[in-house]
């Protein structure tokens, strides 16, 4: 198997390719838009490529060449901008006889924009999403302020805007008239983060779940606890049934008042799958034997350990 991993730059990249290199008789072709001596990950691979931006026209066909050239087999995509555009262009891949191991193009679609996974999920008698509506259709009157405006396919907490009172959401109903932007109450509570594996051949799935202690502001866990047998790991499970994933996505849950609201589901490893690793349960190796219809390992169930991230410095340049 030869996988060309993608945006190696990612917080996920070196617990990714990491468990990759433990898989026999894989190797490991990386890409970022950014150079290898940019790239801690880029030590990690047999061979580093530098791509353009996955916004760029030119990144697909970036991507065709590095498969050709290289005989890639398998493709893992580690960030959302990378899984839409891939997703979208998945038969220029797979006429080439090349394996995404992503979702399927439907499963992504839904899963990145954030009303149609609100209205999947609305009616569900297990599944409380957030309440979630559009910026400009909503009157002020339909749930109480503050409120979070935010992208409606937006990621990683980009763009998000707290709009406090009735003058602020004058002010930005102006400014994001022309955005697509969806509205939702300001809560606090805690949030949960669920690793979820499903191998849709057989219908089974193994679920992990730990509280974010401490996050970045683009919603990357530094400090997580594990939280064993936790009422989100099953409702995870349930998420990834109804959207027919297959392989490894990550589920977040904002806990009100001992409620789990369903607030985000992202077709990729969380940016903090080296917590799962580390909690016993290899959510990478599990992720392939999905796409090779392999069994998943049995779920384990973690100690409710503390775990944090820190960082290294590096020298790329030789």
């Amino acid at each position: 198997m030869k996988c060309l991993v993608t945006a190696i730059g990612s917080l996920s990249a070196e617990a990714v390719i990491g468990r990759l290199a433990q898989q026999p008789g894989v190797k490991i072709i990386g890409c970022n838009m950014y150079p290898a001596s940019w790239t801690p990950a880029s030590r990690l691979v047999n061979r580093f490529y530098n791509v353009p931006s996955a916004k760029s026209d030119n990144y697909i066909n970036s991507l065709l060449e590095i498969c050709q050239c290289e005989n890639i087999t398998h493709i893992i995509a580690l960030t959302d901008p990378e899984i839409d555009i891939i997703s979208d262009h998945d038969e220029w891949f797979i006429s080439r006889g090349i394996v995404l191991c992503m979702p399927s193009q439907s499963a992504v679609r839904m899963a990145r924009d954030k009303l149609l996974i609100y209205e999947k999920f609305v009616n569900h008698p297990r599944i409380s999403p957030i309440l979630t509506a559009d910026f400009q259709e909503v009157a002020n009157t339909a749930f109480p302020l503050p409120w979070i405006a935010k992208p409606r396919r937006g990621r990683s907490s980009e763009g998000h805007i707290q709009i406090a009172d009735v003058d602020a959401l004058q002010f930005w109903r102006k400014r994001l008239a022309n955005l697509d932007y969806l509205v939702q109450p300001y809560y606090e509570g805690s949030v949960m983060v669920v690793d979820v594996v499903r191998q849709p051949d057989d219908g089974t799935s193994v679920a992990v779940t730990r509280q974010e202690l401490l996050r970045t502001t683009n919603g990357a866990g530094l400090t997580v606890r594990m939280q064993p047998n936790h009422a989100c790991d099953v409702l995870a499970c349930e998420i990834a049934d109804s959207l027919n994933i297959r392989g490894c996505i990550n589920v977040e849950f904002l806990v009100v008042d001992n409620m789990p609201l369903l607030m985000d589901v992202n077709p990729r490893f969380s940016a903090g799958v080296s917590f799962t690793i580390k909690a016993g349960y290899d959510m990478v190796k599990n992720h392939l034997n999905c796409f090779s219809r392999g069994k998943l390992d049995p779920c384990i169930v973690p100690r409710p350990d503390v775990y944090a991230r820190g960082f290294v410095e590096y020298s790329l340049e030789n």
